[in-house]
């Protein structure tokens, strides 16, 4: 039978043709992402500007302003999913709880090839809706996924944390409110450690009138051949079980004058703005 096999084997490459196996892992060449690739990541050589931005879910994070920050800036920047988005819907197939929420974690990591930020979970559950802070808490311990936070602060030690929401009933979603609260206890707690953040935002997305800076990132991107806009609508889509082909956030940005400030993503905008506290 092994005979067999390595004949077979040997007529296939006379041929020209090898199984998909060896096609794949032997005869084409790895990819490397080319000149794109190359220049994103020399923007950010022996660059030491880095941001967290902290949400509760897959798809809450404003994918328009990582790109802004990784691809146009140079700075490394990540975005931290409290959960995993088990407890979401699923448009596109039959999967729910555990299943999707390996679905929208596997969607994350794309999401963050295209935009070329990092990608950063605790171990928190998405139990589904919540109707407040105090209701979440309930069902998540508040130390451990505090701690959770905090690791991952200590990990990849960002000069900047932006919370995407505001950590109060406004939000709506109790996990939303909760992400907010704990990044910016995580915050509180780490300001004044060696290499600890040194600013925290928030995003004033439910009131964009309150910003007050904006930078716009319909900017053509001469390598990628793409607006940093058309990059982070890539990135968007790979969201699909919540809402397919989903654009992206509107076009946002941000400034850091002061110690604590409020950024703020506009849909319907071409940019967004920040205010300070």
């Amino acid at each position: 039978m092994k005979l067999f096999v390595v004949a077979l084997l040997g007529l296939l490459l006379s041929f020209g043709a090898a199984p998909p196996r060896v096609a794949q892992g032997q005869l084409s060449p790895t990819g490397t992402g080319g000149v794109a690739a190359l220049a994103s990541t020399l923007r950010q050589l022996g660059s030491t500007k880095r941001v967290l931005m902290i949400g509760a879910h897959p798809d809450d994070e404003d994918t328009q302003f990582l790109v802004l920050l990784s691809r146009g800036m140079g700075a490394q920047a990540a975005y931290l999913s409290l959960t995993r988005g088990e407890g979401g819907q699923n448009l596109i197939g039959p999967e729910l709880g555990p299943e999707l929420g390996i679905i929208r974690t596997e969607e994350l990591l794309a999401a963050r090839e295209l935009d070329g930020a990092r990608q950063f979970f605790t171990r928190a559950y998405d139990f589904g809706f919540s109707k407040s802070a105090d209701e979440t808490f309930r069902f998540w311990p508040r130390d451990s996924i505090l701690k959770d936070v905090l690791d991952v602060i200590r990990r990849f030690r960002p000069q900047i944390i932006i919370a995407v929401f505001s950590g109060t009933p406004a939000d709506g979603h109790g996990h939303h409110q909760v992400s907010a609260i704990l990044a910016r206890q995580a915050f509180d707690l780490l300001r004044d450690s060696a290499g600890g953040p040194q600013k925290f935002y928030r995003s004033t997305r439910g009131d964009p009138t309150a910003t007050t800076l904006s930078l716009p990132v319909g900017i053509l991107d001469p390598i990628l051949g793409q607006s940093y806009f058309q990059v982070a609508s890539a990135s968007r889509s790979e969201c699909q079980p919540q809402s397919p082909s989903i654009p992206g956030h509107g076009a946002i940005a941000t400034a850091w004058p002061g110690d604590v400030g409020r950024c703020a993503p506009r849909h319907e905008g071409s940019a967004g703005r920040e205010q300070r506290e």
